[in-house]
C-alpha cells in the first residue's frame, strides 16, 4: 500500500501499488486525480486514459480513507458488532422493554399508591384525590378529606421537609375481590429505627394531634388503573361520634 494525499484538497488515504497511473477520484472533494510512477499526485487523468471518453466524476476508484481509524479500533467494531453480541443486546432490549412494559400495564403497587394518598391528603391535593379515588366513591371521599383535614393540617404545620415520610401497613388484601385495607402512618420527618407498628405505643387513628398521624385506608383494584381509593368504605373507618 502507498501513502498518499489528494493534490486538490490534502486528505491523507492509502491505495495499492496496482493503481499507479490510473484514474482516482478523490471522495472528500470528488476531484480527478492519478499517482505517478514516483509516487506523486496529480491532478487529472492519468496519461493512458487521457484521450478516452471522460468518465462520470464519481467513476473509478476512491482514496481508502480508512485509514484514520487505528487497527485496534476495527477490531473492536467487528467483536462489537458481531452477530452474536448483536442478538445479546437485542435480547436484553426486549427484556427490559417487556419488564417496563408490565410494569406500566400492571400500575403502582398498593403500597405506592397508598403513599401517593396520604402524601396529597396532608399536603391538601384535592386534585390528586379525586384522580386517585374510584369511581363513584369521590363524594364519600370529599366527607373523608373534610373529616381528616385538620390533623393533617396539623402535621403539614410541623413538616421538615415538602414531601413526608410515609409507611404503609396492609391489615387486610383479598386478591380475589380486589380489596384491601391498610394504615399509613405519615410522619413529619423520617423515623429512626425501631419504629413501633400502628397502634403499638403511639396513638392510632387520625385524629392524633402529634408530629405523626395514621390514616386507615381501603383502597380498591380497578385492572389496569391500578389501586384506587375506595371514598366510601375509607370514610366508614373514622369513629362515628356518639
Amino acid at each position: 500500500m502507498i501513502d498518499m494525499k489528494c493534490p486538490a484538497c490534502g486528505v491523507v488515504g492509502r491505495i495499492s501499488k496496482e493503481k499507479v497511473n490510473t484514474r482516482l477520484v478523490c471522495r472528500k472533494c470528488l476531484r480527478v486525480f492519478h499517482l505517478t510512477p514516483s509516487g506523486r499526485a496529480v491532478l487529472g487523468e492519468p496519461p493512458q486514459t487521457a484521450a478516452a471518453p471522460a468518465k462520470a466524476p464519481r467513476e473509478g476508484f476512491q482514496l481508502d480513507l480508512s485509514l484514520d481509524v487505528p487497527p485496534w479500533l476495527s477490531r473492536i467494531g467487528r467483536v462489537v458488532f458481531s452477530p452474536r453480541v448483536m442478538a445479546v443486546v437485542g435480547g436484553l432490549v426486549l427484556l427490559v422493554g417487556g419488564y417496563e412494559l408490565v410494569s406500566f400495564l400492571r400500575g403502582e403497587s398498593l403500597q405506592e399508591r397508598t403513599r401517593k394518598v396520604a402524601r396529597a391528603a396532608v399536603i391538601g391535593d384535592l386534585g390528586t384525590l379525586l384522580d386517585l379515588t374510584a369511581l363513584g366513591t369521590g363524594d364519600d371521599m370529599i366527607k373523608w378529606y373534610t373529616a381528616v383535614r385538620p390533623q393533617c393540617d396539623q402535621l403539614k404545620g410541623v413538616l421538615r421537609t415538602p414531601d413526608p415520610h410515609v409507611e404503609v401497613f396492609v391489615s387486610n388484601q383479598d386478591s380475589s375481590s380486589g380489596t384491601a385495607e391498610v394504615v399509613a402512618r405519615i410522619n413529619a420527618q423520617e423515623p429512626s429505627t425501631g419504629a413501633v407498628s400502628p397502634g403499638a405505643g403511639a396513638p392510632f387513628g387520625p385524629y392524633s394531634a402529634s408530629s405523626s398521624i395514621e390514616l386507615p385506608l381501603a383502597l380498591t383494584s380497578e385492572g389496569m388503573g391500578g389501586w384506587m381509593l375506595d371514598g366510601t368504605r375509607t370514610l366508614e373507618t373514622i369513629p362515628k361520634k356518639p
